[in-house]
């Protein structure tokens, strides 16, 4: 529209022009070297504007002729970038796809079609790691490291490849050059606390956790319960050459995440080593109220040496009644009772988890128990045959045969930082390698069977009574009694 209205004020513009050439007509003389010329004023115009019009056009050939060459050489300059580009793009492409070959090849054709080195070796880098080809990615990202506008990304590329050679120091030296130099690339704090874990470096682990969540590159809560893990590993690492630093870790971290088992446990044992009772009581207090678990009571019930079997029962009670509702504490007020032979109180705890099968060996064999303190022989017999095929408890393979609570490997707690920090579950290594298979069935499941008379065989032998086979002590029955030093029973 506009367009229009243009071209038909210019044709008006025209026509006015023209009427008043017309109505004025007017001589244009030129005299030059003695050579005089007369004209009418519209030829003399019209000649004008023709001759301007040549001058142009004729400029124009000048300079198209003259410049011809350097357009010739930036023609040929953008058409390679243009093809550099479409490479690039090829290989980029190829590169996400997994086709390495392809992605080496464009790779290859856009470093020659196209003048930046970065983005040609970081293409060469990338294109080559599809290629599962990483000693000449390595290469790449090393040259990388000399253009302080790439040291960055070439660190990260580095530090991947020793994650995926699994070389964890030399993953830790690239990503915690990255992690010092830049503080908002959350994946060189990530590389950098997974190699230390991986390389069970507790500690460094625990700093850089520390420097992370002040940079707001992991959540508080997620870090508490990292770091609970962490300090539990490293108390555990130095409990024989450093016990006062290894109590002093085993409290901070039960402190930081009162729901993890290992840590109470842990720091109750090592406080009540240095007469530190009160606190290492209340700290397992705490984590019974937040998440029972058996380690956590046979820990608070061997923490006084000195107490009768009265005062310990006692206390075990007091700590049941911290979270009443939940199945440990039914399970423990229970072994209470029935180690001081109270029918009506093991009866009343045991009745709900009874009422909900499958049963596990461990309320199988109290079951049995408590059959038989009834004095019901043929019950306690069905009850111990179901101990012996019934599966056991997760919580209970955390207690190993000789009583240690929580015998875990580096690999074991390695995976304990993750499932426990990020996901708040407690993990259970030994069930899931079904090392508590070996202690399914705990020892008061073998009873003493009755007494059936001998049978003569056709060729005149005498067998006896049959005889059961009788393992070592497990723990999977805590109500099985162990005299300690002073007296007690154990749990």
């Amino acid at each position: 529209m506009i367009r229009l209205i243009i071209t038909i004020a210019l044709c008006v513009l025209t026509a006015a022009a023209a009427v008043f050439l017309t109505l004025n007509p007017g001589v244009v003389t030129i005299e030059f070297l003695g050579w005089r010329a007369e004209a009418p004023f519209a030829l003399g115009a019209a000649a004008l504007i023709v001759a301007t019009f040549v001058l142009v056009v004729a400029w124009w050939l000048f300079t198209k002729v003259w410049t011809a060459p350097d357009m010739f050489r930036r023609f040929r300059a953008r058409r390679r970038r243009e093809q550099g580009f479409d490479a690039l793009e090829r290989a980029l492409i190829a590169s996400a796809a997994g086709e390495g070959e392809l992605a080496v090849r464009q790779a290859a054709r856009a470093d020659a079609l196209l003048d930046r080195p970065a983005i040609s070796r970081l293409l060469a880098a990338r294109a080559a790691e599809a290629a599962s080809d990483l000693p000449t990615a390595e290469t790449h990202y090393e040259a990388l490291l000399e253009d302080p506008r790439t040291k960055l990304v070439a660190q990260r590329g580095l530090a991947g490849l020793a994650e995926a050679r699994g070389d964890a120091p030399a993953a830790i030296t690239h990503a915690s050059a990255a992690f010092e130099k830049s503080r908002t690339a959350r994946w060189a704090f990530e590389t950098l606390f997974n190699a230390q874990v991986a390389d069970a470096r507790w500690e460094p682990a625990r700093r850089t956790l520390a420097e992370a969540e002040r940079r707001k590159q992991v959540g508080a809560d997620i870090a508490a319960r990292r770091r609970a893990v962490l300090m539990t590993a490293e108390a555990r690492a130095c409990a024989e050459s450093d016990p006062d630093r290894a109590a002093d870790l085993a409290e901070r971290a039960a402190v930081a995440s009162p729901g993890f088992a290992p840590a109470a446990a842990l720091a109750g044992r090592l406080l009540a080593k240095k007469r530190r009772h009160r606190r290492a009581s209340d700290l397992l207090e705490s984590a019974w109220q937040a998440a029972p678990h058996p380690a956590i009571a046979r820990v608070y019930g061997e923490l006084r040496k000195s107490d009768t079997k009265a005062k310990r029962a006692e206390r075990l009670r007091d700590l049941a009644r911290l979270n009443p509702e939940h199945r440990e504490s039914r399970i423990l007020t229970a072994e209470v009772a029935l180690e001081q032979s109270n029918i009506e109180a093991a009866r009343s705890a045991l009745a709900p988890i009874l009422a909900h099968p499958p049963l596990s060996a461990r309320v199988c064999a109290l079951a049995a128990r408590l059959a038989r303190l009834e004095g019901d022989e043929d019950e306690a017999r069905r009850y111990m045959a179901r101990a012996s095929h019934a599966p056991g408890e997760a919580d209970w393979s955390d207690i190993d045969a000789a009583g240690a609570a929580f015998p875990y490997s580096d690999e074991d707690w390695k995976r304990m930082v993750y499932a426990w920090g990020d996901e708040a579950r407690l993990i259970h290594p030994r069930y899931e390698r079904f090392e508590i298979a070996a202690e399914a069935v705990p020892e008061t499941a073998l009873l003493e069977a009755p007494k059936r008379p001998a049978k003569k065989t056709e060729a005149g032998e005498t067998h006896g009574p049959p005889r059961y086979y009788e393992p070592s002590r497990a723990p999977d029955d805590p109500g099985v009694e162990d005299e300690g030093d002073d007296g007690e029973k154990g749990r």
